[in-house]
């Protein structure tokens, strides 16, 4: 799983080169297992976009690590996300595939997700976003991660 990870953030930063809507950033996540134990994590988000007026898409890959709480795992999402212009903010919607570290070896699955993002200046941007990973393994089996974040628009 994680040479597929490599592999497809590899794919898609060179297949975007002439999109030149390139971003990354961090961002701040709780995460909520159903099954207990809650942690905080930070995440390093690197992706690229098309604007398309009204629509925009793209695709991101992220690496979470544990920064406090209860649970201790790292995360690594690979995600499609679409985004449509309501004005000061966009409504987005994204979903891909999920792994998560854990001490007992690794648990893989999806994710969806919606949030809203604005222009905080022509180089930054912000974003809030509900994730929700559904996972293969009984011990993670739902996780729901609240995120806020910045990114840097290049």
């Amino acid at each position: 799983m994680k040479t597929f990870i490599l592999g497809a953030a590899f794919a898609v930063i060179a297949g975007g080169a002439s999109a030149q809507d390139f971003y990354a950033g961090g961002a701040l996540d709780y995460a909520y297992p159903h099954s207990g134990d809650s942690q905080t994590v930070g995440s390093l988000i690197g992706g690229v976009g098309f604007d398309r007026g009204l629509y925009a898409y793209g695709a991101e890959v992220e690496l979470g690590g544990h920064v406090g709480g209860d649970a201790d795992y790292g995360t690594q999402r690979l995600r499609a996300w679409g985004t449509y212009d309501l004005g000061n903010v966009a409504a987005r919607v994204a979903g891909g595939i999920t792994e998560y570290d854990l001490d007992s070896g690794t648990a893989d699955g999806y994710n969806l997700g919606v949030g809203v993002q604005t222009e905080f200046t022509n180089s930054i941007t912000l974003r809030a976003e509900f994730i929700r990973d559904f996972m293969d393994d009984n011990s993670t089996a739902a996780v729901t991660t609240t995120r806020i974040g910045a990114f840097y628009n290049f």
